[in-house]
């Protein structure tokens, strides 16, 4: 992970911080330094393990039970929610850009829908901000989402 990336997700989650005045969240997001804080193990019945320390050994025992390993940008672990920080491919334009291309993180379609599934089978929430989106907008994006998920609607100021 760059810096800018990860400059972007402390800003998201500053974001969070100022819209939620009650503490109600609390986001972890990982640096990519191997230490793992926001690493999530979620197998096809929706069982998931917070694994922040997990030696190959032990992975490949989770593989053969059937876990997938995933590494969210940031994630809520006791509220269930997760976000993503997109980066969007040159070339195409909207829509079409976001899919059928090799992000430049190496992801493309199939393995973003992979992470999709496995989120939505653990019941984890997730919003996707996509970087050539206006920050306006992901501002705006970011509010709706974590009111439409919070248990305590009066945790957030207009």
């Amino acid at each position: 992970m760059g810096v800018q990336d990860l400059q972007k997700l402390f800003e998201i989650k500053n974001q969070i911080q100022q819209i939620d005045k009650k503490n109600y969240y609390n986001f972890i997001i990982d640096s990519d330094t191997k230490e793992g804080r926001t690493r999530i193990i979620i197998d096809e019945f929706g069982t998931w393990i917070k694994t922040p320390h997990l030696t190959e050994e032990q992975a490949s025992e989770y593989r053969k039970k059937g876990f997938r390993q995933f590494v969210p940008d940031l994630i809520d672990f006791k509220n269930k929610i997760i976000i993503e920080y997109q980066e969007e491919s040159k070339g195409r334009q909207g829509v079409l850009r976001r899919r059928g291309k090799i992000n430049k993180k190496g992801h493309d379609e199939f393995s973003d829908e992979d992470k999709d599934i496995f989120y939505e089978l653990a019941k984890f929430n997730q919003l996707k901000i996509w970087e050539n989106t206006p920050q306006v907008e992901q501002n705006k994006e970011l509010k709706v989402f974590l009111k439409a998920f919070s248990k305590n609607k009066n945790n957030f100021k207009n």
